[in-house]
């Protein structure tokens, strides 16, 4: 519901000898302030009590983010992660324009100093102008890198593994933002994966709550995977175990399937895997493209081919195959994805190192950028560096700037 705006007049000229030119601040505050970035609209708060309540108010940071997508924005994130460290002391994340300037990302945000330091995550995740950090070790942070807000949330079930996932979206249902998370309660040495105790939970922010707490859903019918999930609108995408059997050689054969969890209704329905494996190797992986699942297969170094999902008439995901691409250089473990504005385009990160631009109607690429000996990062006081040989890890996410809130209001 739209909060209550100020009627009162502004004079924005001086008054002339035929009177003065007046402007509602309704129609400032929504018709013209609300096009403008988030770093102008902060400054705007300390004009006045009324113009503050309104740029803090749920409704006019939706109606900004709607403004801001519909701009068909090409900005993305990229978040750096040495990978032979267990805790850095610090997150940094850069704005990055890969079809505009490809070889330079800025600073935006760093976070403030955390007294043991930030454990190491896996990909980041985003929706709409907040990003998810998840720590393999439990700890969980969001962030709003146009605001500067940044936000740990409480620890979840204690997991006997140390290798968690987390998911991360919008409930159209609610209008809240979730984030789901899988643990194992327990399990015995030498039992079949589908013998472990699972358990699943949900934290949900935006609703006006003074507290973020988790709260426990029906148990996955299956062991989630130590993978990144994907969220689609009102739904998380979960690869899990399905079924483990001996082959004709004893040799262990993993079934996996996709779980999909409702935001609405917090149900899982079981799915089945592409056609093109039946389990989600360690060189595969899922992510969003154009609004679908796409599973992303590299069953050789010089190979990747594009899946995409869509239900059919009994709300049982199908996959066609959209694309498969012959990679110009081996990749060494993974190829990342990472979706572009236009829906024919998607990014591939190999090693997260190499990012190519991938035309989805005839499988060509263009090399964007080598992010380790070719992409400048930019601090503030003109200090800039590479990474070099260094052993990074560059993620990269899609990214449109909001005023959303993580904490309470």
């Amino acid at each position: 519901m739209s909060e209550p705006i100020s009627k009162r007049r502004r004079p924005v000229a001086p008054e002339a000898a035929g009177g003065g030119t007046m402007i509602p601040d309704e129609v400032l505050l929504f018709g013209v302030l609300v096009r403008l970035p988030v770093k102008s609209l902060v400054r705007f708060t300390s004009v006045c009590k009324a113009w503050c309540a309104t740029i803090a108010s749920s409704h006019f940071a939706r109606l900004h983010l709607e403004l801001a997508r519909a701009s068909s924005s090409t900005a993305h994130l990229l978040v750096p992660l040495p990978r032979k460290k267990r805790v850095i002391p610090f997150v940094n994340i850069y704005s990055f324009w890969p079809s505009v300037e490809s070889n330079v990302a800025k600073l935006i945000m760093t976070n403030k100093d955390r007294p043991n330091g930030i454990p190491k995550f896996t990909i980041p995740l985003h929706c709409d102008g907040l990003i998810l950090i998840p720590s393999i070790m439990g700890h969980t942070f969001v962030c709003n890198p146009a605001t500067k807000e940044f936000v740990e949330l409480p620890l979840g079930t204690p997991n006997v593994v140390s290798n968690q996932r987390v998911a991360f979206g919008f409930d159209p249902s609610s209008g809240t933002y979730k984030v789901a998370r899988h643990f194992l309660r327990s399990h015995g040495e030498g039992k079949k994966v589908t013998e472990f105790d699972v358990g699943h939970e949900v934290l949900t922010f935006g609703d006006g709550k003074e507290t973020l707490e988790w709260k426990a859903t029906i148990d996955p019918p299956h062991p989630i995977k130590g993978r990144t999930p994907i969220c689609l609108p009102g739904f998380f995408y979960w690869s899990a175990v399905q079924s483990v059997a001996d082959d004709a050689y004893q040799a262990e054969v993993t079934t996996d399937a996709i779980l999909r969890f409702s935001m609405r209704d917090e149900t899982f329905t079981v799915h089945p895997n592409p056609p093109c494996r039946s389990c989600l190797g360690f060189t595969d992986m899922m992510c969003e493209l154009g609004g679908k699942l796409c599973y992303v297969h590299s069953p050789y170094p010089l190979e990747v081919s594009i899946w995409l999902a869509q239900d059919d008439e009994h709300n049982v995901i199908t996959w066609t195959l959209r694309r498969r691409v012959s990679l110009p250089t081996p990749r060494s473990v993974r190829v990342f994805a990472c979706a572009s504005a236009d829906h024919d385009t998607i990014f591939l990160s190999l090693d997260a190192w190499v990012l190519f631009k991938c035309n989805l109607n005839d499988g060509s690429l263009e090399k964007v950028v080598d992010m380790c000996h070719g992409l400048w990062y930019h601090h503030e006081e003109g200090v800039k560096f590479v990474h070099g040989s260094l052993p990074f890890s560059h993620y990269m996410v899609p990214y449109v700037e909001s005023l959303l809130r993580i904490g309470p209001c």
